[in-house]
């Protein structure tokens, strides 16, 4: 997948979190979570342009994942200091975010090998090209558009059901 595909793609596995993260905990924590899924969505092609760095090498790996939810994990407690799961909520968040890109990468003909180097074995459901435009911008629709109705059903729906008069 490009960019905003990955983007999307993660916006709509972070959409049905919302509420739930909004009702349990609290929108603030539930509002970081949905800008850690979505700001980490293309963290691992940040090898793109680093000539030393091979693409879908180290940065598309499960150990990256761990790594970058960490660094979430501890961004999210700063962030939402009020809540005591902030740490391991950013944690699950994160690294899911980066899981969620390999997933996209994954289905193209280039796949991934996920457990290097520990394990080489390389990953491809071949399903469509990175490229393919109709698919990443169904993903950032679908993403966009299902992200942006939870959020107002997270907020909308609360007072909705408070009854006036």
């Amino acid at each position: 997948m490009y960019r905003d595909g990955h983007s999307g793609f993660n916006a709509l596995l972070y959409a049905p979190f919302l509420p739930l993260v909004s009702s349990i905990w609290s929108l603030e924590l539930a509002l970081v979570g949905a800008l850690v899924a979505v700001g980490v969505a293309n963290l691992p092609d940040l090898d793109e342009p680093l000539p030393w760095l091979q693409h879908r090498g180290p940065t598309h790996t499960v150990w990256f994942a761990v790594l970058v939810g960490l660094i979430a994990g501890v961004g999210t407690a700063l962030a939402v200091p009020s809540s005591p799961d902030a740490f391991a909520f950013g944690l699950v968040v994160g690294t899911g975010g980066i899981l969620a890109h390999l997933a996209g990468d994954i289905v193209t003909p280039m796949g991934i090998s996920p457990f290097a180097p520990v394990w080489r074995a390389h990953v491809t459901l071949d399903w469509f090209k990175s490229k393919n435009g109709r698919i990443n911008r169904a993903f950032l629709l679908a993403g966009s558009a299902a992200l942006f109705a939870s959020l107002l059903l997270t907020v909308w729906l609360p007072t909705a059901a408070v009854p006036t008069g």
